[in-house]
């Protein structure tokens, strides 16, 4: 401890006996420390809660207030229950030792006192006092950054959950715009050049094998191309979903997926049409589109069940598959996997992922939308 910690170290002394007061206090006076001194109980406890001093010495053998009550009141005292505090004292009965150190007390100093051990045991709990104290002020400012970063980062992600269904909403509706425009302008000119080609190849029955070819020919590439326009607008923005709703929308997709894929699906829905908002009803469409195309592209599965059930003011909706699975804890998450899950959360709704190597994979999600009462999953979605 240097002597410029010493200076700025406070001691109280409290003693009844003038003497000692006296010897104690020059003791530590010749050292460097500020000593105040004390020669009774109530005047330690008045001076100690009108200003902390940073270590207490106190006498055990006092008529009125005796230092056992002195230290018992320090201790119940918000302002002063972090003073050290050290009994000085003749006793020498282990059991009144440890009453003291039971009342909070660090450490004893015995009388006759010995200047070599006074100034060492002062030293030692004025340097532990001042490094708790510094560690509890580190603690403190390292809490108040912590917090404040943390806030920082909750303010972030809100920002970010924002930002992310303000580009979802301009993506939908960017999708929704190019497939209206593929469907009313570039549909309706393939239509016709189809109706044109139709004509033209009736002409051309007695014009020649070549030229009947040649016309069939483009009529069957319109047809293809008006076929490859209708998946494309489709994939882009259902016009059911905006026309018919969310099961009609679901069951055509579904349909398509098993023809196209040629894995079976099995789709089970508790409505005939769910009573919902167009953004959670594009949200469970995505959500169902985009676990299928994952399924087709990765899970090797012969067979996909769906799920979605209206219960209790909740949509929940289950994708399972008796794929290959995987494991959803191990590597890097797929951007379709994470896509799902801030899909749901911004409707705040939860999602649960869960896959093992050879067992296939389950998704499920739950959006409110009536109101929030939380219930078990519906038990169609659990695997048998």
């Amino acid at each position: 401890m240097t002597d410029s910690l010493i200076r700025r170290t406070e001691v109280m002394v409290v003693e009844d006996t003038a003497a000692s007061l006296a010897l104690l206090s020059e003791l530590l006076t010749q050292v460097g420390y500020t000593v105040r001194p004390a020669p009774g109980g109530a005047m330690a406890l008045r001076s100690a809660q009108a200003s902390p001093p940073d270590l207490i010495l106190l006498d055990i053998r006092m008529p009125g207030i005796d230092g056992y009550e002195v230290c018992r009141r320090l201790k119940n005292d918000a302002r002063t229950r972090d003073i050290p505090v050290i009994f000085l004292s003749a006793l020498r009965d282990e059991a009144d030792t440890l009453h003291g150190f039971e009342l909070g007390a660090v450490d004893f100093i015995a009388k006759p006192y010995r200047p070599e051990e006074v100034l060492a045991r002062v030293r030692t709990h004025a340097e532990l006092h001042r490094l708790q104290n510094g560690l509890e002020e580190r603690v403190r400012e390292r809490t108040a950054q912590l917090l404040e970063a943390q806030a920082s980062l909750f303010d972030s992600q809100s920002r970010l959950q924002e930002l992310t269904g303000f580009l979802q909403n301009v993506r939908e509706e960017e999708r929704t715009r190019i497939a209206r425009e593929l469907h009313d302008e570039l549909g309706q000119a393939l239509t016709s050049l189809r109706i044109d080609l139709g004509w033209l190849r009736g002409k051309f029955q007695n014009s020649g094998e070549a030229t009947v070819d040649r016309v069939s020919g483009a009529y069957a590439l319109v047809e293809r191309t008006i076929e490859a326009l209708r998946r494309i607008s489709e994939g882009l923005r259902p016009g059911m979903l905006d026309v018919l709703g969310l099961a009609a929308a679901v069951e055509h997709h579904v349909n398509q997926f098993e023809e196209r894929s040629g894995i079976a699906c099995s789709l089970a829905m508790n409505r005939e049409e769910f009573k919902i908002d167009g953004e959670l009803a594009t949200s469970i469409f995505r959500l169902i589109q985009e676990a299928l195309t994952n399924v087709l592209r990765h899970a090797a599965a012969s067979h996909v069940s769906i799920f979605i059930n209206d219960d209790a003011g909740n949509i929940r909706v289950c994708i399972e598959d008796d794929g290959q699975g995987f494991q959803p804890n191990q590597g890097k998450k797929t951007f379709g996997l994470l896509g799902m899950q801030e899909r749901v959360k911004m409707l705040d709704g939860k999602i649960e992922i869960t896959s093992q190597p050879g067992q296939g994979s389950r998704i499920f999600a739950t959006f409110p939308y009536r109101d929030t009462q939380e219930n078990d999953p519906c038990p169609d979605c659990r695997r048998p």
